[in-house]
C-alpha cells in the first residue's frame, strides 16, 4: 500500500513537472513568433490609421497630429534603475480627426507621493512615430478607483474606460513612440520581456527535475522491493 501511494504521488509530480516543461515550450514559440511580427512589421511604417490592416499590432506609424494636455494619463509604478517614475500617456487627434493613446514614455515621480510631476507639453501641430502595441497589462494589488480630475494616474492602461472617461473614441492599443523621435522622453518600454531561448531554458529545467524524480523513485522502489515469500517444501 505504502509502495502504491508513493508511485501514484510520483506520477502526479511528474505529469505536473512534464506539463510545466511543455507550457514553457508553448511561451517559447508564442514569443518566436512576436519577434518575428516584430521584425517583420517593424518595418512596415503607415501614415494613416485609415489605412492599417485589421490587425494593427506591431506596425509603425508616422502621424500628424496634436497633443491633448488638459487630460494627461500617467502609468503608476514604472521603475527606472531602481528610481519610481511614470509612462506618460497623452491622448493624440490626427489631422484626419482620428484619437488615440501615445506613451511618450518614463518620467521621474516627485519625492512625495502627493505631488505629480510637471509634464513636458508639445503645442501645435506635431508629428509622431511610433509602434502600434497593446496596452501594458500590470497585476493589481488592489481594485482601483479611478480618480476624477487630470492628469489621472492608474495602475494600467484601460482603453475602453479612459475612452470613457474623457470621451473621446480611443483605439483598443497604443503607440509607444519611437526612442529616437525628438517629442520622446526616456525609454524604458520593452515589447519582448523575456526571449524564447529564456523559455526554452526553463523547459529543460523542468524535464531535467522530471528526470531526477523518475530516478529517485526507481531508486528508492528498488531499495525497498518487496521479498518474495519461499515456496514450502
Amino acid at each position: 500500500m505504502r509502495r502504491t501511494g508513493f508511485v501514484l504521488f510520483t506520477l502526479v509530480v511528474l505529469l505536473g513537472l512534464v506539463k510545466l516543461g511543455l507550457w514553457q515550450i508553448s511561451r517559447g514559440q508564442e514569443k518566436e513568433i512576436l519577434t518575428a511580427a516584430l521584425k517583420l512589421r517593424g518595418e512596415q511604417t503607415y501614415f494613416s490609421l485609415a489605412s492599417l490592416p485589421e490587425d494593427p499590432l506591431w506596425y509603425r506609424v508616422r502621424l500628424s497630429g496634436t497633443f491633448d494636455h488638459s487630460r494627461a494619463v500617467l502609468l503608476d509604478n514604472q521603475l527606472d534603475q531602481g528610481r519610481p517614475g511614470y509612462h506618460l500617456f497623452y491622448p493624440f487627434q490626427t489631422e484626419r480627426g482620428d484619437w488615440l493613446l501615445v506613451n511618450l514614455g518614463w518620467i521621474a515621480a516627485p519625492q512625495y507621493r502627493e505631488e505629480l510631476p510637471v509634464l513636458p507639453e508639445h503645442h501645435g501641430l506635431v508629428q509622431i512615430t511610433g509602434l502600434i502595441a497593446p496596452p501594458t497589462q500590470l497585476p493589481e494589488l488592489a481594485q482601483e478607483v479611478p480618480g476624477e480630475s487630470w492628469p489621472r494616474r492608474v495602475q494600467n492602461i484601460k482603453p475602453d474606460e479612459l475612452a470613457s472617461a474623457t470621451g473621446l473614441p480611443l483605439p483598443a492599443w497604443v503607440v509607444q513612440i519611437a526612442p529616437d523621435d525628438p517629442l520622446a522622453l526616456k525609454q524604458n518600454w520593452q515589447p519582448v520581456v523575456m526571449g524564447p531561448q529564456k523559455h526554452y531554458a526553463y523547459a529543460a529545467q523542468w524535464f531535467l527535475l522530471a528526470v531526477a524524480v523518475a530516478g529517485m523513485a526507481w531508486w528508492w522502489l528498488r531499495r525497498t522491493k518487496p521479498e518474495r515469500k519461499g515456496s514450502q517444501g
